[in-house]
């Protein structure tokens, strides 16, 4: 039965980041309203991927839907949820133990990709499926990870780091980010057997959309919408760029 889930950890954990946001807004004097809405825009992805039929067709029926899911927690949420935060709230934040070194770009890149491809083995992927302890360890890892992955990316969040990256060296980093979704999404689309068996065995709500078929949409879906958000990225990135750029070459030689 497709039904709308009730997670008592999942609203606890959105009522957690909110009024977490709210207390670093209160001590930061450069937070403005702006803020406030890309936050509750990334908590709301989350509820969108967690507390809604989306939830259930992926826990019960759909590979493909799961993977939107995936999506929707790694590589949608995160980076709204950082637009969420102001140059004073990312200094707070950088100033816990351990945190400037894991946003850095070397870290960063790597953990995401081991967290996207980890969760991606089969035996894993069909142990969340059948534990729900797991399953929400899981979904924390994918936000996190994404959390860490466009920490880098954005001027406001990389401001503190040790490596702060050029325009080409950030559009060198996404290019880099879209290969472990594609490698997830490569074998999914062209595996002539179902990776995750229990798929095999869920009810099917089309006739004739077979398990195979279900985990080929799976990849196409982690693929394009995967990068749909990595390509926004870029060109905001090259776009600014590209923009600095015109500025320099109007500029009198003498100013230069």
């Amino acid at each position: 039965m497709i039904t709308f889930p009730f997670d008592v950890t999942v609203y606890a954990g959105l009522v957690a980041l909110f009024f977490a946001h709210a207390w670093l807004a209160r001590q930061a004097p450069d937070a403005e309203r702006k803020h406030t809405l890309y936050f509750f825009a990334g908590l709301f992805v989350v509820w969108l991927a967690l507390e809604t039929p989306i939830d259930t067709l992926s826990d019960h029926y759909l590979d493909s839907v799961h993977m939107l899911q995936h999506v929707l927690l790694a590589f949608v949420a995160p980076p709204l949820m950082l637009l969420g935060l102001s140059g004073a709230m990312v200094g707070r934040i950088v100033g816990v133990p351990g945190v400037r070194a894991l946003t850095e770009p070397v870290p960063a890149q790597v953990t995401a990709a081991l967290v996207m491809i980890t969760w991606h083995v089969p035996a894993l992927y069909d142990a969340t499926l059948h534990s729900e302890g797991l399953h929400v360890v899981e979904h924390v890892m994918f936000v996190a990870s994404g959390v860490l992955l466009f920490w880098p990316m954005l001027d406001v969040t990389s401001s503190y780091a040790r490596w702060r990256m050029s325009s080409g060296a950030k559009l060198v980093y996404i290019l880099l980010a879209t290969l472990p979704q594609d490698g997830v999404a490569l074998a999914l689309i062209f595996s002539r057997v179902p990776f995750y068996e229990f798929y095999t065995h869920v009810p099917r709500l089309i006739a004739g959309f077979t398990p195979l078929i279900d985990q080929t949409v799976a990849g196409a879906v982690l693929m394009i919408f995967g990068k749909v958000t990595m390509a926004v990225g870029a060109l905001v990135v090259f776009f600014r760029w590209f923009g600095i750029e015109q500025a320099e070459d109007r500029k009198p030689a003498f100013t230069r």
